[in-house]
């Protein structure tokens, strides 16, 4: 293993595999390497990686102990490919979202039971940055909860999320250019319509406001509109808002969590027949009792 890092180091090496080599940490020398685009770690027993890797390409730590992924990796503008599969993984850095060329992310047989947080969910619906746009193929593995933004990959083809604990898909998942999704073996939720009992909705004083602020906002001319950047907490307070499924009227604390069952071959235009949950969420109960819509309160025995 020495001999390979030396070499690797003064003779300008592009590529370094230290894969099956019983390692338990990245030979810190490993970040002078400048020209290294390519770096296999495959099958060692790695818990940690460096924070910085230069300008790495293509990175494999697959069949590893790692317990963390370095946020500084997400200032690796070059990297391309991630994989990530059969590690100790139980979160991801919501930084790994700013690799601006990721077109493959392999997490696969981790410990996730969420993913980042890339965007909030207000006018574009989870709007992500556009860094994922040419990302063409996602797998992920023992999955508890897939809400992140996943609507601005535009390119986004195959997507496998079977085996996992899943009981829902993200909102606007039914507008991702999906060929094939692969969602076998998970929990999701069913359609059985039950009655139920609807409290009084009595809104904060807080969330009037800030609805009240929010519709305001859409008007350019209003005096909201043109003094908000003024205030930039309030700004802040105001990015994380969402706008109702139905009404599309704009809320930011309160809401009434819905599913709608969407076709993949009606709706998404795929060969399979199955039917899968979506994610809503709706302003208030007067929005939830019109008529003629297909959305259902999610309820809990």
């Amino acid at each position: 293993m020495a001999e390979s890092v030396v070499r690797a180091l003064y003779g300008k090496a592009t590529s370094l595999n230290l894969s099956s080599k019983k390692m338990k940490d990245v030979p810190t020398c490993i970040s002078t390497i400048t020209n290294l685009s390519v770096l296999l770690l495959k099958n060692n027993a790695i818990t940690t990686l460096p924070a910085e890797l230069s300008n790495l390409q293509h990175l494999s730590v697959l069949d590893n102990k790692l317990e963390e992924v370095p946020a500084e990796l997400g200032h690796l503008t070059k990297l391309s490919e991630i994989n990530l599969t059969s590690n100790k993984l139980s979160w991801l850095p919501q930084q790994l979202c700013q690799c601006k060329d990721l077109t493959r992310l392999h997490v696969a047989r981790n410990q996730l039971t969420s993913l980042p947080e890339v965007g909030h969910f207000s006018g574009n619906m989870f709007g992500l940055s556009s860094h994922l746009k040419t990302m063409k193929e996602l797998f992920f593995s023992l999955l508890c909860f897939c809400d992140f933004s996943l609507f601005a990959l535009v390119k986004l083809q195959v997507m496998d999320v079977a085996g996992n604990k899943l009981t829902i898909f993200p909102i606007e998942f039914h507008l991702l250019p999906l060929k094939e999704l692969h969602c076998e073996g998970n929990r999701f939720l069913h359609c059985e319509p039950l009655p139920s009992v609807q409290d009084v909705e009595v809104l904060t004083l807080k969330e009037l406001v800030a609805r009240f602020a929010l519709l305001e906002d859409r008007n350019r001319s209003s005096l909201v509109h043109r003094n908000l950047p003024h205030y930039p907490c309030l700004t802040a307070l105001l990015a994380n808002s969402s706008c109702c499924a139905l009404c599309l009227g704009p809320f930011l604390t309160t809401w009434l969590e819905c599913v709608h069952f969407i076709s993949l071959k009606k709706d998404m235009k795929m060969r399979s027949s199955l039917t899968i949950p979506v994610r809503a969420l709706l302003c208030s109960y007067k929005c939830f009792n019109t008529d003629g819509h297909s959305y259902y309160g999610v309820a809990t025995r």
